[in-house]
């Protein structure tokens, strides 16, 4: 939706950081310059083919740490740490689900090589490196950013102590300032997340889904025997491994938290594994012999996350028979988009947009939105699991010939989920996978 609106404007639709955005557009670009008309299903193979394409590339700045001269890293220990990056669970989950976060994560690998390399032979040349590595992330992912901000503040307290302090202040405020440029909302919510990170705490909201729990129990293990190596192998290895994999182990730490809100958990899970891999490999660097039982221990948990990804099946937020049912709702749509906004749970505000081709709003956030200015108002909610079949998949049904007239008398199958209808909204359609509703003017 974002790289049709570049296409056809220039501009976003929402705002966002933009770089994965015109990257996309820029190819699909190039396929029209080519001579291909450019159509709603050649944007979506170019953002499937850049989802799949980008993440696997952190293996280039992965590698480059590996194979550092001066390291100890024997060969299969190097083969295991890459598999794990690249073919485990979380990398897995990212592909289709997590665009943006795939096409920042080869970003971050590089912007930590370029940090080691500055530490190791501190240089304009590598500082402007590491900055522009940072810049990039930024302009990719709001959360891959943050993650990459507290990474860098953590490194520079362990390496200069009190001195730390000042610098650590200049980075928050210029990220804050980069961001502000292209997401107010996201840059306010860089300076104020301690009000809402321990809203409803993870570990207090029920027993935990099974990934995450052993995700984050596996972090503090890691994060244990980190320590220990730390303590005993410290004065044996140079400072720059010794920085990065206390780095590394405070990363863990705060980012496996499970008392953080449980959306900010299940964001902060996905990152894991960029801790998890690089203090691996840099505990190796300090403890050589830690690379056989590492080296097994990544190579089962590579093969059970394979067999498990491949095995499970991927629950899209809407299936085909409800994309088709969610066009529905085109006759309800004046001609004057530029005065309609669609309201809509999260996940769905985006295929709203992209199969209407209208504004849209997350339910969450209506209050935000102004929407006095518009003068067609239409809250949007799907059905909840209750009309699914087997195995979480809705019903293979599809609208009846009466499906765009009147509300159908009786109930709709499965009630809805999200936020509860506003007042003086009046149901205009209803189906197995939607109800619409229309403000009343």
């Amino acid at each position: 939706m974002q790289v049709r609106n570049i296409l056809n404007t220039g501009l976003l639709s929402f705002n966002d950081v933009p770089l994965y955005f015109y990257f996309c557009a820029f190819i699909v670009k190039v396929i029209s310059v080519l001579g291909f008309t450019v159509t709603n299903e050649i944007i979506i193979s170019v953002i499937k083919i850049v989802d799949s394409a980008a993440l696997p590339l952190l293996a280039i700045p992965l590698f480059k740490m590996i194979s550092r001269k001066d390291c100890n890293i024997p060969f299969f220990a190097g083969l295991a740490i890459l598999l794990f990056a690249v073919l485990s669970h979380t990398p897995f989950l990212m592909l289709g689900d997590l665009q943006k976060n795939a096409f920042a994560i080869p970003m971050v690998f590089l912007f930590i090589l370029f940090i080691e390399e500055y530490l190791i032979n501190p240089c304009k040349r590598k500082l402007t490196a590491v900055l522009i590595s940072l810049v990039f992330t930024g302009l990719t992912h709001f959360g891959v950013f943050v993650f990459c901000l507290v990474f860098l503040i953590i490194l520079l307290f362990i390496v200069h102590r009190k001195k730390a302090i000042l610098p650590s202040v200049i980075t928050i405020f210029a990220g804050f300032g980069m961001i502000a440029l292209f997401d107010s909302d996201r840059a306010f919510r860089l300076i104020t997340f301690w009000n809402v990170i321990f809203e409803r705490p993870a570990l207090l909201q029920g027993p935990l889904p099974i990934p995450l729990l052993l995700n984050m129990i596996g972090s503090y293990f890691l994060a244990i025997v980190g320590i220990f190596q730390f303590r005993k192998f410290k004065d044996k290895t140079d400072k720059i491994t010794a920085y990065m994999a206390l780095s590394f182990i405070v990363l863990i730490f705060i980012f496996a938290f499970p008392l953080y809100d449980l959306q900010y958990f299940q964001r902060f899970s996905v990152l894991l594994f960029i801790p998890q891999s690089l203090l691996i490999l840099y505990l190796i660097r300090m403890n050589p012999t830690s690379a056989v039982p590492f080296s097994i221990l990544l190579v089962v948990l590579t093969t059970l996350s394979i067999f498990i990804s491949f095995s499970e099946e991927k629950r899209p937020c809407i299936d085909d028979q409800a994309f088709q049912d969610l066009q529905n709702i085109k006759k309800y749509i004046v001609e004057d988009k530029e005065n309609t906004i669609i309201i809509a749970p999260h996940g769905i505000e985006f295929w709203t947009a992209w199969t209407l081709n209208v504004k849209v709003g997350n339910d969450r956030s209506m209050e935000k939105l102004g929407l006095e200015k518009y003068k067609n108002i239409i809250f949007l909610q799907q059905k909840s699991e209750e009309s699914q079949g087997p195995s979480g998949r809705r019903s293979l049904r599809k609208p009846g010939p009466g499906a765009g007239g009147p509300p159908p008398m009786g109930s709709p199958m499965g009630p809805p989920k999200g936020r509860p209808v506003p007042e003086n909204f009046d149901l205009i359609y209803s189906s197995s996978y939607f109800n619409a509703y229309q403000k009343l003017n």
